[in-house]
């Protein structure tokens, strides 16, 4: 896992490598890259960090408004993925593998937007 400066310095917007594992049903599984959405204040003396899960991007998953594209420039992210709004999870900071990248300022307005989609805040 994770060296605890690894763990201390979370950012909100950072790209994490987190341990899903052991997962239920649709749950994230693996090791894989996730969003850091919590705030600031949250991830500096929190336990926990709140974050989205990637997915491979396909066109498919393009189309649904809760996926945010993650491609280059978007992200540091080398794979394309798309970051899925509609998997918000809270893992122990013990989960944190290493850090993987940061996603662009117009990114996380993006992120923010398919947030509050899925929470209902706003209509598609």
């Amino acid at each position: 896992m994770a060296t605890s400066r690894e763990t201390s310095e979370v950012r909100r917007v950072d790209i994490l490598w987190i341990h899903c594992d052991p997962s239920v049903g649709v749950e994230p599984q693996k090791i894989r890259t996730c969003v850091v959405v919590s705030n600031d204040l949250a991830n500096q003396y929190g336990q926990a960090v709140t974050v989205v899960p990637t997915q491979a991007d396909t066109a498919e998953r393009a189309r649904r408004a809760y996926i945010v594209d993650l491609r280059k420039p978007r992200s540091d992210l080398e794979a394309a993925r798309g970051a899925n709004a509609s998997m918000i999870m809270t893992y122990d900071r013990r989960r944190i593998v290493k850090r993987a990248g940061r996603i662009s300022a117009d990114t996380q307005h993006a992120l923010d937007h398919a947030l509050s989609l899925h929470l209902g805040r706003v209509s598609v």
